[in-house]
């Protein structure tokens, strides 16, 4: 089976009327962070504080492919700059702020402000976000974090992907239902019906010699194979031949294999 690496696409913004260098600080933890995890980071994660940094940014990150955007809301910022990453970038937004010790003066990065007045731009807006709050040595917020990308991942995987359904569920079995639009609304997916009848009509029209491959490979691993009744065993094998054969015509999405029985 392919493993697939989530790609994550990072920014960091702040604004420079805060701590500077602690805002450095956290920027650096949070990168070195992100770069232990199992996915490909895009982008240099660089600490910006003026509009036109942004959009040099965004613009070289418009060229890439990548699974989920991860903001760094390092300081406080107005909501103009994530305003336009999440119009300019196709892929889901993930806010990331970070606490801060309470001292009893002025915050130094001021950091959640930040996210909690984007995130409210951002419904204005009708453009979805999610976020996480915790400095980078919270594991929690590091596994949120890994799990976001890895989800975005797979639903980008099956994006395009088409499966095969042949008959329709039983009366009464309202669990096995499905909505075609929905699949295709929510993760890309093309669905295509076969008419369960005319499948196995299909099947009775193969040859018994076309399941012996899968019943020899079925043997070395199955201890009670040669038990069960070969006759009705061969019919089964017939009809996921049948399938493979279904899977390979209509380029359904099947199990991946490096070579046929």
């Amino acid at each position: 089976m392919k493993t697939i690496k989530p790609r994550i696409g990072v920014l960091a913004v702040g604004r420079s009327t805060f701590d500077v260098p602690y805002a450095h600080e956290v920027q650096a933890e949070a990168l070195q962070v992100l770069k232990k995890l199992d996915v490909d980071i895009v982008g240099t994660g660089e600490l910006l504080f003026e509009a036109d940094e942004v959009t040099k940014a965004l613009s070289t990150l418009a060229k890439e492919r990548f699974d989920i955007v991860l903001l760094l809301q390092v300081t406080f910022t107005d909501a103009t700059m994530t305003m336009e990453i999440s119009r300019q970038l196709d892929a889901p937004l993930i806010m990331w702020s970070f606490p801060e010790p309470r001292t009893g003066g002025r915050l130094r990065l001021n950091s959640l402000c930040g996210i909690n007045l984007a995130a409210h731009a951002l419904s204005r807006a009708h453009l979805l976000y999610d976020y996480v709050h915790g400095a980078p040595s919270d594991s929690k917020v590091i596994s949120r974090i890994n799990d976001f990308a890895r989800a975005a991942a797979v639903k980008q995987s099956l994006i395009g992907v088409q499966i095969g359904v042949i008959g329709q569920h039983p009366d009464g079995f309202d669990a096995c239902m499905f909505s075609h639009r929905e699949c295709k609304e929510l993760f890309g997916i093309n669905i295509e019906e076969h008419d369960l009848i005319g499948f196995l009509e299909s099947v009775k029209e193969l040859d018994d010699s076309v399941a012996l491959p899968h019943y020899d490979n079925r043997l070395q691993v199955l201890v009670n194979l040669g038990d069960m009744d070969r006759e009705v065993t061969l019919k089964t094998l017939k009809a996921y031949e049948a399938m493979r054969r279904l899977i390979d015509e209509r380029n359904h999405a099947g199990q991946q294999r490096t070579a046929r029985p």
